[in-house]
């Protein structure tokens, strides 16, 4: 099985955004209990402050529609609602990268949610 992720990080070496606050996501493939980079995508930030806007997050979860699952270091309700109704499944994993993905690679919930 393959299948895409996101990471919310502002390094590249750890999950330490927070889904609404992120303003890239690296994209990895996930194959065979391994992984490969593929890319970084840019994304306009949905939170400013306390607030947030709804349409933000949207194109938040549409940047990473081809992903299945999102590793972030915090997330709100809204924005779990907005993730799960396009079948991502969102992961707070305050992490390394490396611990993050092998985390991913592991999850039966991932796989499930894929198979189904």
């Amino acid at each position: 099985m393959e299948l895409r992720v996101a990471l919310a990080t502002s390094d590249g070496t750890s999950v330490d955004l927070h889904f609404g606050r992120a303003d890239r996501f690296a994209i990895y493939r996930l194959a065979d209990g391994g992984w490969e980079h593929l890319e970084d995508r840019l994304n306009q930030p949905a939170c400013a402050g306390g607030e947030h806007a709804d349409g933000l997050l949207e194109q938040a979860a549409g940047l990473i529609a081809d992903c299945r699952g999102v590793a972030v270091a915090r997330i709100g309700v809204t924005a779990m609602d907005v993730l799960l109704a396009r079948r991502i499944i969102p992961f707070v994993l305050e992490l390394p990268v490396t611990e993050a993905l092998a985390t991913l690679c592991k999850s039966k919930l991932l796989t499930r949610y894929i198979n189904h």
